[in-house]
């Protein structure tokens, strides 16, 4: 079938490199048209740039056996500072984690978390958070994922502030 992706062939996930900041940047925007985002002129080249600049942040894609990226997840490492009364600890917040729509389904998002849960079991980061969307909760409680404590609190600065 046109337009779907052939699951016979195996999806390969690695680390993104700076080769890539187009089909990141790219994925991004498959991203922002489905949450109901306008893409203005520049925008490809604008993700592109900043993504590269960011030097905290993991990045990791999936694609297909001809190099096609399928979908993406980055986000960024945090680490803790020690304390007397804890050792030092990492978390990681994930940032974003897509698939393109003709790749769902396949197993693809959860080859991407267990990817970032691998990778954050070997580096040292003993957390791992992000904001789910409703429609994506079953893939995240599949591979592990809980609501957090009822401590968590956060404080939103600026226009995107709640009154």
């Amino acid at each position: 079938m046109l337009g779907v992706v052939d699951t016979t062939q195996a999806v390969r996930v690695r680390p993104a490199e700076p080769r890539d900041a187009f089909s990141v940047a790219a994925l991004h925007i498959q991203d922002e048209r489905e949450q109901g985002g306008v893409v203005r002129p520049g925008f490809l080249d604008d993700l592109a740039d900043a993504w590269l600049r960011d030097r905290a942040r993991r990045t990791w894609l999936a694609e297909d056996p001809s190099g096609r990226p399928l979908g993406v997840v980055h986000g960024t490492r945090v680490q803790k500072l020690p304390s007397t009364r804890r050792p030092a600890t990492a978390w990681f917040h994930v940032g974003l984690l897509f698939v393109s729509a003709d790749a769902r389904g396949q197993g693809i998002g959860e080859q991407l978390l267990r990817t970032v849960v691998e990778w954050a079991g070997s580096d040292g980061v003993t957390r791992i958070q992000l904001h789910a969307h409703t429609e994506a909760r079953t893939l995240y409680e599949r591979a592990g994922f809980r609501p957090p404590s009822e401590r968590l609190m956060e404080l939103r600065l600026g226009p995107h502030a709640q009154a």
